[in-house]
C-alpha cells in the first residue's frame, strides 16, 4: 500500500471520528435534559415504585393513598390532594407543595426541609418529629396539626394558623413566626432561641413555652 494512500485512509478515518464523537456528545442531550414525568405517568410511577423524585404532580389527587417512605425529592406538587394520606418517613425535600391539600395526612418523621408550603393546608395534620428545617409555611393552615418534637429551625411561618396545635418541644432555633396565630396551642419546652415574633398572637389558653398560661411573654 503506498503512502499517499495510507495517509488518506487515516484522513478518512479522523474524519469518522470526529463525527462519532460529535454524534455521542448529541445524543445523550435527549436522556439528561428530558422533561420529567408528570400527569398520570407521575401518578402510575409514583404508584408503583413509591418513588417519583423531581415529577411534575401538581394538582393530582392523592388522596388516602400509601405513600410510607416515598421519595418525592424536589418533586413539584404545587395544589397536590394529600388528604388523610399515609406519607410518614418520606422524603420531601426541596418539595413545592404550595396551596396542597394535606389535611389529616399522616406525616410523622417526613423530611421536608426546604420545602415550599405556602398557603398549604396542614389541620388536623400528623407531624410529629418531621423536619421542617428552613420550609416555608408563610400562610399555612395548621390548626389542630401535631409538631411536637418537630424541627423547624429557620423555617418560616409569617401569617401561619397555629391555633390549638400541639407544638410540645418543637424547634424554632431562627424561625419566623410573625403574625402567626398561636391562640390555644401547646408551646411547652418549644425552644423559641432567636425566632422572630413580632405580631404574633396568642391568648389565655395558650401554653408557653416556660410552661406558663398566656398571653405569652416573649
Amino acid at each position: 500500500m503506498t503512502t499517499i494512500m495510507v495517509t488518506q485512509i487515516m484522513r478518512i478515518d479522523r474524519r469518522s471520528l470526529t463525527t462519532g464523537l460529535a454524534l455521542m456528545l448529541l445524543l445523550p442531550l435527549g436522556g439528561v435534559f428530558a422533561e420529567p414525568d408528570s400527569g398520570e405517568q407521575a401518578v402510575q410511577r409514583l404508584l408503583e415504585t413509591n418513588a417519583c423524585p423531581g415529577c411534575n404532580l401538581d394538582g393530582t389527587d392523592l388522596s388516602g393513598q400509601n405513600l410510607l417512605g416515598a421519595d418525592l425529592h424536589g418533586a413539584s406538587l404545587r395544589q397536590v390532594k394529600l388528604a388523610d394520606t399515609a406519607v410518614t418517613g418520606s422524603d420531601l425535600r426541596e418539595a413545592d407543595l404550595t396551596g396542597a391539600d394535606l389535611r389529616g395526612a399522616i406525616l410523622g418523621g417526613c423530611n421536608l426541609a426546604d420545602a415550599v408550603l405556602t398557603e398549604a393546608r396542614l389541620e388536623d395534620a400528623f407531624l410529629t418529629r418531621a423536619r421542617l428545617q428552613r420550609a416555608n409555611l408563610d400562610g399555612a393552615g395548621l390548626r389542630y396539626a401535631r409538631l411536637d418534637n418537630a424541627n423547624l429551625d429557620g423555617a418560616s411561618l409569617v401569617g401561619a394558623d397555629l391555633r390549638e396545635a400541639d407544638l410540645y418541644s418543637a424547634r424554632f432555633f431562627f424561625a419566623d413566626l410573625s403574625d402567626a396565630q398561636l391562640q390555644g396551642a401547646d408551646m411547652n419546652s418549644a425552644d423559641l432561641g432567636e425566632a422572630m415574633l413580632g405580631g404574633a398572637v396568642t391568648d389565655s389558653l395558650t401554653v408557653c413555652p416556660d410552661r406558663s398560661q398566656g398571653p405569652c411573654n416573649w
